[in-house]
């Protein structure tokens, strides 16, 4: 078996675009919703003004990273015998046999993926710093393990799922079986 190359989507990145775009504006929309009069439509130092300028910051922050991801080309995860090379948390290949479990989690409606690895092999494996913090703080939410979203790929979660199922069970790799149903926490 080849590997499976899965791509970014620009539909789906232009739609996570559109809509943190969107709430800039209701941020916006909030400070200064009544034109001609000169006046702001939120009282300065009041809460609704902390929501308008946290909501123009934040969402705006999020268009700026994604605009980037917009014009990246190539694959964004890989999988095959070799394993898992997901580019948004390694800088190698994840070989199947430091990865102990992958389990499929949903919060709310954003389906992901949890790659739970060996205790022994997770510090020699070529993880970025960035994935390793992230790891620590979504010990907190849930499983512990690497989390890979799939909101801004190529045919969503279905198609991350079922790729790394069949290169999973193609590699013979542990514990590889059937995707199991997405366990749902809040």
């Amino acid at each position: 078996m080849n590997s499976i190359d899965i791509r970014r989507s620009p539909l789906r990145i232009v739609g996570l675009l559109a809509v943190s775009c969107g709430f800039v504006a209701v941020g916006i929309g909030m400070l200064y919703a009544r034109h001609g009069t000169g006046r702001r439509a939120v009282a300065p130092g009041s809460f609704a003004e902390l929501v308008a300028y946290g909501s123009i910051a934040l969402f705006g922050l999020c268009a700026v990273l994604l605009l980037p991801k917009l014009f990246q080309r190539g694959p964004v995860v890989s999988v095959g015998p070799r394993g898992i090379f997901d580019r948004r948390l390694s800088t190698d290949w994840i070989p199947w046999e430091a990865i102990r479990a992958i389990t499929p989690v949903q919060i709310q409606r954003q389906s992901m993926l949890v790659v739970e690895v060996d205790s022994n092999a997770d510090a020699a494996l070529p993880w970025t710093t960035w994935a390793r913090r992230m790891a620590r703080v979504n010990r907190a939410f849930g499983p512990y393990g690497y989390w890979m979203a799939a909101a801004d790929l190529r045919g969503g979660f279905p198609a991350l799922a079922e790729a790394v199922t069949r290169a999973r069970i193609c590699a013979g790799a542990p514990g590889a079986s059937a995707p199991s149903p997405a366990r749902r926490d809040p």
